[in-house]
């Protein structure tokens, strides 16, 4: 069997070294050598190198046998926040429009067949706190910031993407049939808005509506509310507002580049 070629202007060291910090994540705060191995697919001796160098590097802290991340991983996300001025041109609109509609907004996009949370808005109240912070990952196929994200995408890349995605019970609600997953996003395409309903949290709806331009990098803004206290006329509204927050983001540029 022939070897794949390597590309000598890759780092495979570094890119294993990255695949370390990856795995950490709110279900496995704290591992092992022999879990991290497990987890990045490595041998344990590439592991514990890559581990070992994160910790010098204080990106990874060791207590006994158990790592895990430090606060300094943040400023490897605050320089991509700083850098797309997140804090003057999104962080503030996510802010009022979230206050206005009594509701957490959160911006995201697709990473590695998951949605990963770029933003959320902060409110000292609301119907639905997951508890999941920018940077967090929440699940593709049963949400509707992922079924959006996949609507952003041609059917045919979304179809390709959806047949490699898992795709579990969450609860009794979760559809579980790929194409009937691949029909609702093929209709949130066509309206440019997503409702999900007890899919992934019973007795939780989800909205979300298209963020960024055609061409673009797909980002999605959503939010959640529960389903048993949610008349039409407030969903309409919750809607409504989600795509005027859209609209005036799209006017501060923030997310063209990403």
């Amino acid at each position: 069997m022939t070897k794949p070629v390597q590309d000598r202007n890759i780092s495979s060291s570094f890119a294993k070294g990255l695949a370390v910090l990856a795995v950490f994540d709110a279900a496995t705060p704290s591992m092992t050598l022999a879990e991290i191995a497990r987890r990045t697919n490595q041998d344990r001796a590439t592991a514990r190198r890559g581990a070992l160098t994160l910790v010098q590097a204080g990106y990874l802290r060791q207590q006994g046998r158990m790592l895990s991340l430090t606060p300094r991983v943040l400023a490897l996300a605050g320089g991509f926040l700083q850098a797309n001025q997140f804090g003057r041109r999104v962080q503030p609109v996510l802010n009022q429009h979230g206050r206005r509609l009594d509701a957490e907004l959160s911006l995201a996009i697709l990473d590695q067949g998951r949605v990963l949370l770029l933003a959320q808005s902060t409110t000292e109240r609301g119907p639905v706190t997951y508890g999941f912070t920018a940077g967090a990952h929440i699940p593709l196929v049963h949400t509707s910031l992922g079924r959006m994200l996949l609507a952003c995408l041609p059917q045919e890349e979304a179809a390709e993407m959806l047949q490699h995605a898992e795709v579990p019970r969450h609860t009794e609600q979760s559809i579980l049939d790929r194409e009937a997953i691949l029909q609702q996003v093929a209709e949130a395409r066509s309206c440019g808005y997503c409702i999900t309903d007890s899919e992934f949290e019973p007795g939780i709806v989800g909205y979300a509506v298209a963020l960024s331009r055609p061409g673009k990098t797909p980002v999605v803004l959503g939010s959640s509310a529960p389903s048993g206290l949610t008349p039409n006329h407030h969903r309409e509204e919750l809607l409504q507002g989600l795509q005027v927050c859209a609209a005036e983001l799209r006017q501060t540029n923030a997310v063209d580049d990403l």
